[in-house]
């Protein structure tokens, strides 16, 4: 097959999560021979030749891109990335709210909009096809589930670990929910690692101010690929209380490397653990810092959630089911 992946809104920042994404599937369908182009619109391209054209997210420009390629190819796939942090009354209601006539529209107004020229919605969760399906009113039959998969070499696999709790993202970023996590480590005594980006000088200084005089805290920085893979190795427990997220790729890299996991109640997150990491209510500090102590003191679910994740989520395993979807649009 020959598939043209189109980014529906700009890459902002280095660690894209959309954007590891898009780059993950491609290089699994490679590995499957198919070709994949990542489409840049400053060149042309020849649209009637792509087997599938899958938009990764939404808004009003993939609107427009879908209202004029649908007669020259109709083979369109949208993976919306859908992360709610709000009902589905709210959904429903942002996306019927719009009028094409007069020019009044939101991104999900948009994507309710143009449904009845897609053929196919990949979504990462049940949860995720849940609020797709019943807020934009497309039948469930056509949000097909695919999964994400790891994005690190398992073989790397660290048995000793050490007594500390890793957290690693946009760290001031207000829904990875840092400043609750750090809190917890305060009260309950519990060594705390963090790396990741800080985009701008008010994020350092933000998080200066949360981790003052908190000796057990400790910020790395923005951390490498390599050092990344050793504190997957070491740490005993990673914790992701994001107060909405949707997959949380970290934490599932983590798990395979052999990390107990402590993951947000809330969202799609907690589907790929099959009941093998602690879930907490991400707005209670004591939630957070009990579910990781009690890692810490012994409750472990590894090495079972390692082997789970190693059977169910690894390239080869995501890149087939996404071959074996384009396969029902053709």
């Amino acid at each position: 097959m020959e598939i043209a992946f189109i980014l529906s809104y700009p890459r902002i920042v280095p660690t894209d999560g959309v954007v590891s994404q898009a780059n993950t599937w491609k290089k699994g369908l490679e590995k499957l021979s198919h070709a994949v182009t990542l489409i840049n619109m400053w060149e042309e391209n020849n649209w009637k030749q792509f087997d599938i054209i899958l938009f990764f997210g939404f808004n009003e420009y993939m609107q427009d891109i879908i209202k004029w390629l649908y007669p020259i190819n109709p083979h369109i796939v949208v993976a919306p990335i859908l992360d709610p942090n709000y009902s589905l009354i709210a959904l429903k209601c942002y996306s019927r709210w719009g009028c094409n006539k007069l020019r009044l529209n939101n991104s999900y107004h948009a994507l309710r909009s143009c449904k009845e020229k897609v053929k196919l919605f990949l979504v990462r969760s049940r949860y995720e096809k849940l609020y797709l399906s019943q807020g934009f009113g497309i039948s469930a039959s056509k949000c097909r589930i695919i999964p994400l998969s790891y994005n690190v070499n398992p073989e790397s696999f660290g048995n000793e670990r050490e007594p500390f709790c890793l957290h690693i993202s946009l760290l001031c970023d207000a829904r990875k929910n840092v400043k609750r996590l750090i809190d917890a480590s305060v009260k309950y005594n519990f060594k705390l690692v963090l790396g990741g980006i800080l985009r701008n000088e008010q994020e350092k200084k933000l998080l200066d101010s949360w981790i003052r005089d908190k000796p057990n805290v400790t910020y790395m920085g923005y951390i490498s690929y390599d050092t990344m893979l050793d504190l997957y190795k070491r740490a005993k427990v990673f914790a992701l209380p994001s107060i909405y997220e949707g997959v949380g790729i970290v934490a599932l890299d983590a798990a395979v490397m052999g990390c107990d996991i402590v993951i947000t109640r809330l969202g799609g997150p907690k589907e790929y653990y099959n009941n093998m990491a602690v879930e907490v209510d991400p707005y209670s500090i004591d939630e957070i810092g009990l579910a990781v102590s009690q890692l810490m003191q012994g409750q472990t679910f590894q090495p079972d959630l390692r082997k789970y994740i190693l059977e169910n989520y690894s390239l080869k395993n995501i890149s087939e089911q996404l071959e074996m979807a384009f396969s029902i649009v053709l």
